[in-house]
């Protein structure tokens, strides 16, 4: 019976070593780009919200939504330094040749800052 004991301890021992590796990683976590994954921005008092969705491809969507309408694109982005270049792909806006340069900046790993052009700085949460 004592043996039965020692086989269980060693068990439950390695069940715990081999799963604690992967506690509090995010799929994020697992990718060489801390940009991808989807970033979202809410300003209650205007009833905005934008979404970022960004693929380790360096493609992905932005998505905005005041009130009922909902609007998405799909883009392109790729970083240089601290700035985040984002071209927006087959929509009747934007040409490929609109380059959208936002500096970024993380407080912490899921939370990003963009600046704007303008200098206004807008906070994005991980989800």
């Amino acid at each position: 019976m004592k043996k039965f004991y020692y086989l269980l301890a060693a068990l439950l021992v390695i069940a715990v070593v081999v799963s604690l590796p992967g506690c509090g990683r995010t799929d994020s976590a697992k990718s060489a780009n801390p940009l991808s994954g989807t970033w979202e921005y809410t300003d209650a008092e205007y009833g905005i919200s934008t979404v970022y969705v960004l693929k380790d491809d360096g493609t992905g969507t932005y998505t905005m939504k005041v009130g009922d309408t909902e609007v998405v694109y799909e883009l392109k982005y790729e970083t240089k330094d601290d700035h985040l270049l984002v071209t927006y792909v087959n929509n009747e806006i934007f040409t490929e040749e609109d380059v959208f340069d936002s500096l970024f900046r993380f407080s912490d790993p899921d939370t990003l800052i963009l600046k704007d052009s303008f200098g206004e700085e807008l906070t994005y949460v991980r989800k």
